[in-house]
């Protein structure tokens, strides 16, 4: 399974839904995300800003991802979502592992 950073601009009818009915986003939204067999492992308001940030895991199929970013933005209550695959350290150290061996020229040398 895959993790995700997604990223969710709220607009100000979002956020005037969120303060009318105060709830917990992450319960309201867990079945959203179990209904295409993602977990939502962390859920996050950003201060001072209208930004919600959510770390998920999903399944390695983008079609799935996608789609819960149409619906999403569909709904109206946001500019955009962006969900970004991540990677924890240790991958990312056989990341830069792998990219210490690669023999590439850029453009110009």
């Amino acid at each position: 399974m895959s993790k995700y950073l997604g990223t969710i601009n709220v607009t100000p009818e979002g956020f005037k839904g969120i303060v009318g009915n105060p709830q917990n986003r992450q319960e309201v939204n867990t079945p959203l995300f179990n209904s295409l067999g993602f977990e939502i492992e962390h859920y996050w308001f950003g201060v001072g800003e209208n930004n919600i940030y959510i770390v998920f895991g999903a399944t390695d199929n983008d079609v799935d991802v996608q789609a819960l970013v149409m619906a999403v933005c569909a709904s109206g209550i946001v500019n955009t979502m962006r969900a970004v695959r991540i990677i924890d350290a240790e991958e990312g150290k056989r990341a830069a592992e792998k990219a210490s061996a690669i023999l590439y020229s850029p453009p110009g040398s």
